[in-house]
């Protein structure tokens, strides 16, 4: 068995679509057997150039796609829960928004975070200033 053949398999089970991006976005991500492979499965397939534009266009819907999900700015539920509730439901938050590619809500639920824990340390400095002046 040659070391290409390895990667024989997993490269039948991609779609049209997944070989070229593949071969093109991900080119560097891959091991060279597993180019060589995504490379022989895509001209075993004889695709027509109509196939070929169709499943490059959906590279790119899918690229588009995973921007769009990237730059989505958090709600404004989640601003104030997270500034009302720093800390561990943030992190939880954050974790989830960064697993699914939500990197923008990941950024702002961190910012809103240290938003709210500035708040409560302010908080606490203002009351114990109006509690010694109350007392003094």
């Amino acid at each position: 068995m040659t070391t290409a053949n390895r990667f024989t398999d997993t490269m039948k089970e991609q779609s049209d679509a997944e070989l070229i991006d593949i071969l093109t976005s991900f080119r560097n991500d891959y091991q060279p057997d597993a180019i060589i492979a995504a490379e022989l499965e895509l001209k075993n397939r004889n695709l027509s150039t109509d196939k070929i534009e169709q499943a490059k266009k959906e590279v790119v819907q899918k690229h588009e796609d995973i921007k769009t999900k990237a730059n989505e700015p958090l709600e404004i539920s989640s601003k104030i829960l997270v500034f009302l509730l720093p800390g561990i439901p943030s992190l939880i938050f954050s974790l989830i928004y960064k697993g699914e590619g939500h990197d923008r809500k990941f950024r702002e639920t961190w910012r809103w975070t240290f938003y709210g824990i500035g708040f409560y340390i302010l908080l606490v400095i203002g009351l114990s200033v109006v509690m010694g002046s109350i007392y003094d």
